[in-house]
């Protein structure tokens, strides 16, 4: 792309225009925010290929193009332009709602026979780049097991002056006849009681952000909750709210602030991650309170000489107070949701105040494949070449893996053995990355209690 140059006999080189092509809606300052560099802007000649690497990762990594290439163009003396070339990813994707309420699938195949009671049903639209600024709709509505209705809107910078300043806002509104109300056998357990609503719940909030520099985000949140329950529910567990009541309500604040210095977000194979909050529940005045402090810390590596092999570390650290908690707020900051899992455990929930997970993984790219790259389709099928179809990516990737995790329980400790000493996992998987960057992962892991088991998942580990 750079091809050779007298680079040494000059010492800064000036950028005279960026030029963008190939962004149908997207605006050209959705762009223009994400580079370091900007007309009449000066840089060493030697940092060339690393600072054009550098601006194409951040474009690409808004999550808009299936593709960004950046080419020099009008070479003379100390002076060049910028040719940037993208190419926009479908908007608009509709998707059918079928899955299972359950933590994952194995739970859902394991624990409870694989129920198709258990099913949730309906459509959704994830409407990105609405405006052209990068901005999303998000419309949901499912039935069946639960019903659900989600409604969210977010624009990462709405002051175009500055471009600094974004915000979002979110809906939820859910009803279900089946409900976890505690933990057994660190397991959790479902309560069937046959057509009636065991739980109805409705959460609002708003997040404005603050993005002071490129890799530097602060989220500022304030939201409200009101959750109610049956009596059969409170009956089981009177600690389900605290103090044997049947409805909650709260206002929750929180501050979250996150440096992400990873190549690719999607699936990272350099670079750093660190996150840092803050969550209120209640603020001090509530029947419900809650603080839960938490911080994070990943690092991915890749070998220069290797650069098929790759790495990744993370160490994730949370804290909680007061010492008594109601039940329900435990998926908020207990091992077993989403990628707060050690693995090998995927069929348990681990309940506590605090935790600290450790999380270690090796990976080897075994192929990459996009039909555009593919030389021989190059010139006979414009008609695919010139559509989202041709940058369909299908990265796998060969991984190994060891987890460990501790947490710490002073109030749930009943009928469960998990907590309060170490667990580990171990294992090999396979990873797919495909449409939109969407991760699918295969993977067979052993437990500290020599359990085993395939265990399927759609979000990234670590």
């Amino acid at each position: 792309m750079l091809g050779a140059h007298a680079q040494d006999s000059i010492h800064y080189l000036k950028v005279r225009h960026i030029n963008i092509a190939g962004n149908k809606k997207t605006k050209d300052f959705v762009i223009h925010r994400e580079m370091t560099i900007h007309e009449n802007d000066s840089f060493p000649a030697k940092e060339m290929d690393a600072l054009l690497l550098q601006q194409r990762l951040n474009i690409f990594n808004i999550g808009l193009f299936n593709d960004v290439s950046i080419n020099i163009k009008n070479w003379e003396d100390d002076s060049l332009d910028l040719s940037i070339q993208v190419h926009e990813r479908w908007v608009i994707i509709p998707l059918p709602i079928i899955k299972f309420v359950d933590r994952n699938v194995v739970e859902w195949w394991k624990n409870y026979r694989h129920d198709f009671k258990r099913l949730q049903y309906g459509a959704q639209v994830n409407w990105r780049n609405l405006t052209g600024r990068n901005d999303a709709l998000q419309l949901g509505i499912s039935f069946g097991f639960a019903q659900r209705l989600d409604i969210g809107y977010a624009v990462p910078q709405f002051n175009i002056r500055k471009e600094k300043v974004g915000m979002s806002m979110y809906f939820t509104m859910l009803r279900t006849k089946r409900i976890a109300y505690a933990t057994t056998n660190d397991v959790l357990s479902f309560m069937n009681l046959g057509t009636s609503w065991q739980q109805q719940k409705i959460e609002v909030a708003t997040q404005v952000t603050y993005r002071n520099a490129i890799h530097n985000t602060h989220y500022f949140t304030i939201g409200y909750g009101l959750t109610v329950i049956s009596d059969s529910v409170r009956n089981a567990n009177p600690n389900y709210f605290l103090n044997n009541d049947k409805k909650q309500h709260y206002f929750k604040v929180g501050y979250t602030i996150i440096a992400d210095h990873r190549n690719l977000r999607s699936y990272p194979t350099a670079g750093w991650y660190l996150q840092a909050s803050l969550t209120n529940y209640g603020l001090g005045f509530m029947r419900t309170r809650m603080t839960t402090t938490s911080f994070q810390l990943s690092k991915y590596f890749q070998w220069k000489k290797h650069q098929r092999f790759s790495g990744a570390a993370m160490i994730k650290w949370q804290f909680s107070w007061p010492f008594k908690q109601p039940y329900n707020l435990q998926n908020t900051k207990s091992l077993g949701y989403d990628e707060n899992t050690i693995r090998g455990y995927e069929l348990n929930v681990i309940d506590g105040q605090h935790y600290l997970l450790f999380k270690n993984e090796y990976r080897f790219r075994v192929f990459s494949f996009q039909m555009s790259k593919i030389k021989k389709f190059k010139g006979k099928n414009a008609a695919i070449l010139n559509s989202s179809l041709a940058y369909l990516p299908l990265n796998l990737y060969l991984t190994a893996y060891f987890d460990a995790g501790y947490v710490w329980d002073n109030y749930f400790t009943a009928n469960n053995q998990y907590k309060n000493k170490w667990q580990f996992g171990y294992g090999i998987g396979l990873n797919f990355v495909t449409f939109n960057q969407k991760l699918f992962r295969i993977e067979y892991s052993i437990n500290r209690y020599l359990k085993k088991g395939v265990y399927l998942h759609f979000e990234q580990p670590l």
